[in-house]
């Protein structure tokens, strides 16, 4: 599995659908439609081979496989996140200094 750049945009679109508990919320929230965001939550679980959500009519809920997707997502992105964060910081406080 190659990881990059989509793959994180893929998770972070995975966790706002469940954090909303809706496709047409989490396509908003990430400013993108809801058929695109579908597709990408679909490319996940074709990528990971796993089905991520049991999806009805007009609701879904989490496999187990899902459910570990999710928290252990949620962690990674928020490590990479203060990552990035740290990394800025630190170029700020070496840029002060040579002033």
């Amino acid at each position: 599995m190659e990881w990059g750049d989509s793959m994180f945009k893929q998770m972070r679109y995975f966790i706002s659908v469940v954090d909303t508990g809706s496709f047409t919320k989490a396509a908003e929230e990430c400013y993108i439609s809801q058929s695109a965001i579908s597709q990408q939550i679909k490319s996940l679980e074709d990528e990971l081979d796993v089905k991520l959500l049991k999806r009805n009519k007009k609701s879904f809920s989490l496999t187990s496989a899902g459910e570990y997707f999710y928290n252990h997502a949620k962690n990674v992105l928020e490590e990479v996140d203060k990552l990035c964060e740290k990394t800025k910081e630190i170029d700020e406080d070496e840029n002060v200094l040579k002033i």
